[in-house]
């Protein structure tokens, strides 16, 4: 009997790295929103804008938001009426795809930021381990805020006695 959960426990093991794999694909759901040319546009825009404000998008900045809201605004509006890129002169759409791109870029880095990362972490002094979960940009953040203060020449001063 015990042989056989061995055997069980083996086939599950084995599995995990494919279905992790399958997930990291980026063709999930948990791919960053983007806008592309065989779509029609006014849909992705909208998708844009919605994406702004929702959680999977918390960590983007105040300055990368309204670089993303003033290329949908020049996209929509060189779109005018038209609903697929194809229908534009040559000039307009290099013009539509500089913007797609900026957009694509500033989303798709803001929603790597903003993916929450959970660590088990023992704390000084206890032999229980704690979660701590923080987004990267959370963590990127307090590991230059630690070398800064690893750096600090005046950490190492010596302090001034007084009587």
């Amino acid at each position: 009997m015990s042989r056989m959960y061995r055997l069980l426990a083996i086939a599950v093991l084995a599995s995990l790295p494919l279905a992790a794999q399958a997930s990291a694909d980026g063709k999930g759901r948990d791919a960053a929103v983007a806008i592309t040319a065989d779509a029609p546009v006014a849909e992705q825009l909208a998708n844009v804008e919605r994406a702004l404000g929702s959680e999977a998008y918390s960590e983007i900045s105040m300055e990368d938001k309204s670089r993303v809201q003033a290329a949908v605004s020049r996209i929509r509006n060189r779109m005018g009426d038209r609903e697929r890129m194809n229908q534009l002169p040559e000039q307009q759409r290099t013009e539509i795809f500089n913007d797609q791109e900026v957009v694509n870029t500033i989303m798709t880095r803001a929603k790597a930021d903003s993916r929450m990362v959970c660590r088990r972490e023992r704390a000084t002094g206890s032999n229980m381990n704690k979660s701590v979960c923080m987004t990267v940009a959370q963590r990127r953040e307090a590991m230059e805020r630690a070398k800064s203060l690893m750096d600090d020449p005046r950490r190492l001063a010596p302090k001034e006695m007084t009587l």
